[in-house]
């Protein structure tokens, strides 16, 4: 019987947990940048399901209306491993998402992926190497530019993503627990605050996160900021910690490959969205432990241009509220010493970023009894 690629990845059954092997497989990159492409795998069946990429439930890969002819062929054995992302939570979430099949494929020449923005992407980037070694990865790696037939091809299914497999299926999960940062040892503060206050603000965060971390830092947390980091001194520093707060993004989801069920963790809400789900999912599906959910966003600023909360918006956080739910699950002790900042001085921040920015912004309330999170009741604001 043929498993049904037409429906999306399942953590628990289906494709996403099978391996199958193409010969003379027909990797074709996309030719555009859109959300959804026409690119992925041919064989000589046709259309192999197994090697899309789907985002909740739509497919993010779709067949090229006629199949191209191939510039190059590879001889040997390789594995498809999808798309690659310069984009850390997609490079995370999506082009990982196939790495599991190692432990099932057996002898390789190589691994393959295909760009997601065409002309973009030849070559790994430092920290991506980076992590590929901590999974004790040393295989060539081949992104594929042009239309290119390889003697072999091994295709695992999706075992990670957004959407339904955001838990991860258990030989992802597996393949993780055993492999990833083996001899990274824990090494940082016991609290830890994950911050998106040096990224530049492009990549959205909440109004006056500064006066967040300066609460935090006076409650003992140390304000990392990742992305300044080398992969093992995230992990190293996240294996450390008994506490870790952050925003939600991308930084918890390696926290979530190394998370463990004695660590209190908490995802504080910069916008109000189902974007956050993923990380709650993933968090839990790999320590085995639910992170708190900090849900207190009264506003979304979004940029005129996008119209809804999501990646560029900023939260506007009630604060007082915020420390309350803080104090209150024993990550601080001090909500009664945070000052909430006045409209005006929300106002004018986000006023000042914008124009620094060249961006205009425009204020969403959220509306009553709008859950932000996935079986998250919040209180009208």
């Amino acid at each position: 019987m043929t498993t049904d690629t037409t429906v999306g990845p399942d953590p628990d059954s289906g494709w996403s947990r099978e391996c199958v092997t193409v010969r003379d497989a027909l990797v074709m990159p996309p030719t555009e940048s859109a959300m959804i492409q026409a690119c992925g795998v041919r064989g000589a069946d046709g259309w192999v399901g197994h090697a899309a990429t789907w985002r909740g439930r739509r497919p993010m890969m779709v067949p090229p209306e006629t199949a191209p002819r191939p510039a190059a062929r590879l001889e040997g054995r390789y594995m498809w491993c999808g798309q690659l992302w310069a984009h850390f939570g997609h490079f995370l979430c999506e082009s990982m998402a196939r790495i599991w099949g190692l432990a099932e494929a057996g002898r390789l020449d190589g691994l393959i992926f295909i760009a997601k923005r065409p002309g973009r992407i030849e070559r790994l980037k430092g920290w991506q190497k980076e992590f590929l070694d901590l999974l004790g990865i040393d295989l060539p790696v081949i992104v594929v530019s042009a239309p290119t037939e390889v003697a072999e091809l091994v295709v695992p299914g999706q075992g990670f993503g957004l959407g339904r497999i955001d838990r991860a299926t258990p030989e992802f999960r597996a393949f993780f627990h055993d492999r990833f940062c083996r001899d990274v040892a824990a090494e940082g503060p016991k609290k830890l605050y994950l911050s998106r206050s040096a990224l530049g603000g492009l990549e959205g965060s909440v109004i006056l996160e500064e006066r967040l971390e300066a609460r935090l830092s006076a409650a003992g947390y140390e304000i990392f900021h990742p992305q300044k980091h080398t992969v093992a001194e995230q992990v190293a520093h996240y294996r450390a910690a008994t506490h870790v707060l952050g925003l939600d993004g991308s930084a918890f989801h390696m926290f979530g490959f190394v998370a463990r069920a004695d660590q209190k963790a908490a995802v504080i809400l910069r916008r109000n969205s189902t974007v956050p789900n993923g990380l709650v999912h993933q968090i839990e599906a790999f320590s085995g432990r639910r992170p708190d959910v900090i849900a207190h966003v009264v506003a979304d600023w979004v940029p005129r241009h996008k119209g809804r909360a999501g990646r560029y918006s900023f939260g506007q956080l009630d604060m007082a509220a915020v420390a309350a739910e803080l104090q209150e699950l024993g990550y601080i002790d001090n909500a009664a010493d945070w000052t909430v900042p006045r409209f005006r001085e929300v106002k004018s921040a986000i006023e000042g970023f914008g124009a620094a920015k060249d961006l205009q912004f425009m204020r969403k309330l959220r509306k009553p009894g709008m859950p932000a999170v996935e079986g998250l009741q919040t209180d009208a604001a």
